[in-house]
């Protein structure tokens, strides 16, 4: 692959913008994706008609199934159009027979045709041609964590391909003129053939809307994970260097750098030893014999491979790797106590606590004395609410009387006898709420005074009036009660101000109903 060539930016991507890279490829070569695409899928979708006349609900289920080699031409044309090459018409003939009678179309349509990571697996098979053990062991290598990307892209592709679906029925529905006597469910009766033919005709075209980006996703999945594994911007880089080293005559040693840092990409170094030995000391005889072990006879074969090979490129590689200081391959274990300090080398004098040690004792000791002053505080501050809190409990058990309710059923002054006249007089300088909130407050107290009815705080008008009615058996006052509550509540929730004649009758009544109240001391 020309990567220099490419048409997208070389970096390490995460799944997500994988995905959202190749949603941006379509629609750069849009035309020649969809036309591939509609090069196969029309006419097959029109010869399974064909071969199901009669049966057009079997049509939609054998398109599914033929999906995975409809997914081919796609794929087919982002592969060359990435990378600077796109096929023309001719191309693309010469190659449609391979594409889906060879590259391993029968496994793709029997056991592998299942696989929710279809998109994803597809690059392996077409543009690598790998099968059995080695296809098997490539997509282990590039499925984490790409896999879990791929199948929740099958996923959403499946679910937006059906409400595109549905979204084209409801635009056919929204465009039939009024006259046409059409429901919404009559475009999903499928009773008929040609109700069949609908649904298959809106089905292709949602298939046709979402596969192409589909296939596009599921590719740069697998180029991203490509571009991880392989360091394709690394690659790139040291061509790029290459090439401005080429007019000094340095192109050979630059490839040699590229062959280099490539190899030493694909070596397991993280079994090698931190640190080298020193030229000027070289390691004991134990360490010697420790290093024939399987991880050094393997780079003895890989310096053997490469001396033995062609290209000029790779025996420079392996000269490079004769280097002492790439020779350290040795790999100790051994346990140990977490306080243990080591006996190998004893100390010169005796170890003093180290700075981190002094820095844990602070920490814990700040924490430990935060927490005092935490307890300090709250007991401090519960012993100067504590007595006030059993003053006022004591202060209302001491309350006697009765209490006026204020907004609903909070009390807080006894009536008066002259309520009734305090409440018109408000009416007539145009205070309507207030004076009916004065009248229905004044009602409660006078029934908590006179007629020890228990109103509770969280009692409702309603709530009130019912227990009234309940322990009450004077006509006239619950009468007045209900017109009272009635009034009350069209002012207070309805904002509809009652008649002035009925405001004034209520004000005149209730001396006669709760004047008694009072008389009652405070």
């Amino acid at each position: 692959m020309p990567l220099e060539t490419i048409a997208a930016e070389l970096r390490r991507r995460n799944a997500w913008e994988a995905t959202d890279l190749g949603m941006v490829m379509v629609r750069q070569w849009l035309g020649s994706i969809y036309a591939a695409w509609f090069t196969v899928a029309l006419p097959l979708f029109m010869l399974l008609h064909l071969v199901c006349w009669g049966h057009w609900w079997l049509a939609p289920w054998l398109m599914w199934w033929l999906k995975p080699l409809l997914d081919r031409p796609p794929l087919y044309i982002l592969s060359y159009a990435l990378f600077g090459d796109p096929p023309d018409r001719r191309q693309f003939w010469r190659a449609l027979p391979g594409l889906l009678l060879r590259r391993q179309a029968f496994a793709a349509l029997t056991w592998r045709r299942l696989d929710v990571a279809r998109s994803f697996t597809l690059p392996v098979t077409q543009l690598e041609g790998l099968a059995g053990k080695v296809r098997r062991q490539r997509l282990r290598d590039l499925s984490y964590p790409s896999r879990g990307a791929a199948i929740w892209l099958t996923v959403v592709g499946l679910h937006l391909e059906i409400a595109l679906d549905f979204a084209l029925i409801a635009l056919v529905w929204m465009l039939t003129p009024d006259f046409i006597a059409l429901e919404f469910f009559d475009l999903l009766d499928d009773s008929s053939q040609w109700g069949q033919l609908w649904l298959n005709v809106v089905g292709f075209c949602g298939l046709s809307l979402v596969e192409p980006f589909y296939v596009a996703a599921g590719f740069t999945l697998y180029l991203n994970r490509r571009a991880w594994l392989e360091a394709w911007d690394l690659e790139l880089g040291f061509r790029k260097m290459a090439a401005r080293l080429a007019p000094a005559g340095r192109v050979a040693a630059g490839l040699a750098m590229l062959a280099l840092g490539l190899g030493l990409l694909m070596i397991p170094l993280e079994n090698f030893a931190a640190e080298a030995p020193s030229r000027s000391n070289p390691p004991p005889p134990a360490i010697e014999e420790s290093l024939m072990n399987p991880l050094c006879e393997q780079r003895r074969v890989r310096e053997v491979e490469l001396a033995q090979a062609g290209s000029s490129i790779k025996q420079a590689l392996a000269e490079t790797l004769k280097e002492p200081e790439l020779h350290v391959c040795q790999v100790q274990e051994r346990w140990r106590w977490r306080d243990d300090n080591s006996t190998e080398s004893p100390p010169r004098s005796p170890p003093d606590p180290r700075p981190g040690q002094w820095f844990a004792a602070t920490i814990e000791l700040l924490l430990w004395l935060a927490v005092g002053l935490f307890i300090a505080v709250a007991g401090w501050w519960l012993w100067r609410r504590t007595p006030r809190a059993f003053t006022r409990a004591r202060q209302r058990a001491a309350q006697s009387g009765p209490r006026l309710v204020q907004g609903r059923n909070e009390i807080t002054i006894p009536p008066d006898a002259g309520l009734g006249d305090t409440a018109w007089r408000l009416w007539t300088e145009g205070q309507p709420r207030e004076a009916l909130r004065l009248l229905y407050q004044g009602s409660l107290a006078g029934l908590a005074a006179q007629h020890g009815l228990p109103v509770r705080s969280s009692a409702t008008e309603d709530d009130c009036l019912r227990l009234a009615v309940a322990q009450l058996a004077n006509p006239e006052l619950l009468g007045f009660l209900r017109r009272l509550t009635r009034a009350w509540q069209a002012i207070a929730y309805a904002h509809r101000i009652p008649d002035e004649a009925d405001a004034r009758s209520l004000c005149l009544e209730w001396p006669r109903h709760f004047a008694a109240a009072g008389a009652l001391p405070a």
